[in-house]
């Protein structure tokens, strides 16, 4: 998945360091990262393909165990084919959640295609499912709980909390 845009609502802030520096700050929805958590306890693998590279990222994905992490990359296609060779999947096993036309690349190679609900039209054309939530606000929530249902494997997350 994309980060700016879709495990974050794309703001960005910079808070000054006192060396004429900037500390960027990310905020994520959490109710994504439980979902994220929910994926890896039914054995899927999660990742992101990140145009920008930042620490809050690199926390926020190490907090999560995602297993493939790739920031500061232009050219996501190219990482998307080093990565989906990597972990041996073909496009028709990746779902891909994106926002902007970057991500097009990848969302028109990946067997699931993902748009978040305040992501372009030119996006949302081509993506198997649009989520009703935007990006940063529970998309990947929606979108990763739209996957366990899909794959039958939601009563198995559904079981641990009925008690």
């Amino acid at each position: 998945m994309d980060v700016d845009g879709v495990l974050t609502d794309g703001r960005i802030l910079l808070v000054p360091d006192g060396r004429g520096g900037a500390h960027e700050v990310k905020m994520f929805d959490v109710q994504d990262g439980v979902a994220v958590t929910f994926v890896h306890r039914v054995g899927l693998r999660t990742g992101i393909i990140t145009g920008r590279a930042s620490e809050s990222v690199a926390a926020r994905a190490k907090e999560l165990s995602m297993e493939i992490v790739e920031q500061g990359t232009w050219n996501k296609l190219e990482t998307y084919e080093k990565v989906r060779a990597a972990v041996k999947l073909d496009d028709t096993q990746i779902a891909f959640i994106g926002d902007d036309l970057q991500d097009l690349p990848i969302l028109r190679r990946a067997g699931f295609a993902v748009g978040v609900a305040n992501a372009r039209p030119e996006v949302k054309e081509v993506c198997h499912l649009v989520t009703e939530r935007s990006g940063g606000r529970g998309a990947v929530r929606e979108a990763l709980e739209f996957i366990l249902r899909a794959q039958g494997k939601w009563e198995k997350i559904l079981e641990r909390y009925r008690a």
